[in-house]
């Protein structure tokens, strides 16, 4: 019997993945009182305390790779006189199960609010779980592309555009376990420079020391899924991106522009890119370097053909063969490919880059290239 692939249809669309949150503790039934009890020693004839311990933090990971921790803590606000007792715990995507790929939005945040119940350590309403503080909150977004093109025009490509200074840290990695390009650590990053990466999910997921992909996403077909995902740690964080007014988990999960944020933070980490005309080519050069960017390897073999069996003699064809080894070099070929136009002009567009100008290293352009064609003769249409 043939088993379906379920495709992810949410490809360029910013989500959330993880965070932590925080609640008074006032605002949480607590069912196992560990994590919040003191332990305390006395002794028994003076009543001085020997030793005192805080609240044990509850942690849980299960075989299939779902990570769980809540744990309790004191926090004295400058602009408050009291310590508030509040209550802190992880929400992840994964918590979603087979739902990992939608990201955790507002309408399945009721699925990790049951998760989060089930495990009967403590017990939040729906209401106050939105009501909820966040912190250290990680967005992304997906996009298709084979392991090949995502290491050419992703990795190298962004590697190469990254402007990175004598403080900040770029690494890309292409190894079994992972591929991508990492910039900044989670502890060692600014707002300005906030901890970003493209890595490739596809290979994560199969490659993960847990077992969640085989868990729960037997049915999904993730082979070929990358992401983009950002870091946003603190108030700082969420003041320099003008997004301060959020502040509770509802307000982040029904906010509709979390896609300038992602532009904001490209703009702050790749160079910026503009069209520049192509002045030096001619009419007809700009013709044929628009066919060969436009047109897949099976075609370009076909017009390579075509224009030989239109030539009058070997001279012709000796020009026409030599012209099209020129443009399909062993290193270019992928150049031409239209996926590789489609997928480095469609996250040029999420990212809001209306303006790119050409990288010779990166060979980075679709229509717009100034990439000059060397034709020696010229060729009358």
């Amino acid at each position: 019997m043939l088993c379906l692939m379920t495709k992810v249809n949410n490809f360029y669309v910013p989500k959330v993945d993880s965070l932590r949150v925080r609640v008074p503790l006032c605002d949480v039934e607590i069912i196992d009182r560990t994590l919040i009890d003191n332990l305390v020693t006395v002794l028994e004839d003076t009543g001085e305390v020997i030793e005192e311990k805080k609240g044990k933090p509850f942690i849980k990971e299960t075989s299939s790779g779902l990570h769980f921790k809540i744990w309790a803590r004191n926090r004295k606000d400058i602009s408050e006189s009291e310590v508030q007792s509040e209550l802190y715990f992880l929400v992840n995507a994964k918590h979603l199960k087979e739902r990992y790929f939608e990201g955790i939005t507002i309408d399945n945040i009721e699925v990790i609010l049951n998760e989060i119940n089930a495990l009967k350590v403590i017990k939040i309403s729906k209401k106050n779980f939105l009501n909820c503080d966040i912190l250290d909150v990680d967005l992304c977004f997906d996009f298709e592309a084979t392991v090949d093109h995502f290491h050419q025009y992703v990795v190298k490509r962004y590697n190469d555009m990254a402007i990175v200074s004598a403080k900040d840290i770029k690494k890309s990695y292409g190894f079994k376990t992972n591929l991508g390009l990492e910039l900044n650590k989670r502890d060692h990053q600014t707002p300005s420079k906030c901890h970003a990466k493209f890595y490739h999910k596809g290979i994560e997921l199969d490659n993960n020391s847990t077992s969640f992909a085989d868990k729960f996403l037997k049915g999904v077909d993730y082979k070929n899924i990358c992401r983009f995902e950002f870091n946003l740690k603190n108030r700082r964080w969420f003041q320099h991106y003008g997004i301060k007014r959020i502040k509770t988990l509802k307000q982040l999960l029904v906010y509709k522009n979390t896609r300038m944020v992602f532009q904001d933070v490209y703009r702050n980490w790749f160079i910026q890119r503009e069209i520049k005309p192509m002045t030096s080519m001619y009419w007809y050069q700009c013709i044929l370097q628009a066919m060969f960017e436009l047109s897949t390897m099976h075609e370009l073999d076909y017009i390579k053909h075509r224009a030989e069996a239109l030539a009058v003699n070997r001279k012709q064809i000796g020009k026409i063969r030599e012209q099209y080894h020129q443009l399909m070099k062993v290193d270019e070929k992928q150049f031409h490919e239209a996926r590789r136009i489609e997928l480095t002009q469609k996250l040029d567009e999420f990212f809001g880059v209306e303006n790119r100008t050409y990288d010779v290293r990166t060979n980075v352009s679709n229509s717009d290239t100034n990439k000059k064609i060397d034709i020696n003769d010229q060729i009358p249409f």
